[in-house]
């Protein structure tokens, strides 16, 4: 009897809160058909263009990593290779760390956060390195 009741219970809990939901919720046409109206057709150059200037904007973002926060993941998760994607490698060479029992049973990221340690006013030469040796 008592799984009926929480049964009973759950469905009247799920439909009350459905019907709040989808009450709620309202959709206005004329709002959506004036920014439609209001957006701009362009050119594909021009779209183009623009990807261009937002793929440069985050090669620029993608550069700044913070080298404390690169060896602070390293130390907690550098078996698993998150250090390096946090450093913007491929996937391939996560993989790898975890398929060779965290890079080699644990040598490569210990030397990655040597290396890191050693070169932390400037560890660009480590952002974006394919390389599953980044040193």
């Amino acid at each position: 009897m008592k799984k009926v009741l929480i049964l009973f219970a759950l469905i009247l809990g799920i439909s009350a809160v459905t019907t709040t939901a989808s009450a709620s919720y309202k959709i206005n046409d004329s709002a959506i058909e004036s920014l439609f109206n209001k957006a701009e057709v362009g050119t594909m150059s021009v779209m183009f263009n623009g990807l261009d200037d937002a793929a440069s904007a985050s090669k620029t973002t993608v550069k700044e990593k913070s080298a404390t926060a690169a060896l602070i993941i390293d130390f907690f998760l550098g078996g698993l290779g998150i250090h390096r994607f946090y450093l913007g490698t491929k996937v391939m060479t996560g993989l790898g760390y975890i398929l060779t029992c965290g890079g080699i049973f644990g040598l490569v990221p210990l030397v990655d956060l040597i290396v890191i340690a050693v070169n932390f006013d400037d560890i660009s030469q480590y952002v974006d390195n394919p390389k599953f040796f980044m040193w």
